[in-house]
C-alpha cells in the first residue's frame, strides 16, 4: 500500500564515527539504497544529503537537524522524518508509524521515555526546541510503544562495531528467508 499523503525525508550527512557508513553494503545494495527503497515501497521519498549520493537527492544546506526540520516544516508542514542509518526497520514498521498520525506529531516511545526523533512524524510551526527529542516532547506528539514495531527497527549502524552486527543480521535474515 503506497500512503501518497505524507512525504518521507530521509537526512543523510557525513558520519564522524563512521565515514562513508551509508555506503556500506548490504547484499547487494547500500545502506542508503536500502532504505530509500524501503520508504519509496510505502510513500513519496525525498533524500536531503550533504554528501554526495548515487541516488535522487536534494543537497541539505541546512546548518543542523534542528535547521533542516524548521525548514521542512515551512515547505511540507508535514513530513516523517527517516533515519539514514537504520536498515532494518520495516515496511509495516513504517506503516505502523504513518498509521498513527492524526495531523499531530508521532513518535515511538520506550518504557522509559526514550524516543526515536529520526523515526517519527513532524508538523508545521517553527521548532523553538534546542533538539528533537525536546521538539516532540514538549509538543503535542502522539506516542506509539516501541514495542509495535519490530525488534530491530530502530537499530542504528554508527560504529564499526555495529556494522560488524548489523551484517550478521543480514546474514541471518537470508538464511532464514531462503528457509521458510
Amino acid at each position: 500500500m503506497f500512503i501518497a499523503t505524507m512525504i518521507a525525508v530521509i537526512p543523510v550527512k557525513l558520519s564522524v564515527r563512521l565515514p562513508g557508513k551509508h555506503f556500506l553494503k548490504f547484499g547487494n545494495e547500500t545502506m542508503i539504497e536500502r532504505i530509500y527503497r524501503k520508504v519509496s515501497s510505502v510513500t513519496e521519498t525525498v533524500i536531503y544529503s550533504k554528501i554526495d549520493l548515487p541516488i535522487p537527492y536534494v543537497v541539505d544546506d541546512s546548518h543542523n537537524i534542528m535547521h533542516l526540520v524548521n525548514a521542512l516544516k515551512a515547505e511540507y508542514n508535514e513530513f516523517a522524518l527517516i533515519g539514514g542509518d537504520m536498515p532494518f526497520f520495516t515496511v509495516n514498521d513504517l506503516r505502523k508509524l504513518l498509521s498513527g498520525y492524526n495531523g499531530t506529531p508521532v513518535t515511538p516511545v520506550d518504557s522509559d521515555g526514550n524516543i526515536e526523533p529520526l523515526f517519527s512524524i513532524y508538523r508545521g510551526g517553527t521548532v523553538k526546541a534546542k533538539n528533537l527529542r525536546e521538539a516532540l516532547v514538549t509538543s503535542d506528539t502522539k506516542f506509539i510503544p516501541k514495542e509495535q514495531f519490530s525488534s530491530l527497527a530502530f537499530f542504528n549502524v554508527n560504529t564499526v562495531e555495529e556494522y560488524v552486527s548489523a551484517l550478521r543480521i543480514h546474514e541471518e535474515q537470508q538464511r532464514e528467508s531462503r528457509t521458510s
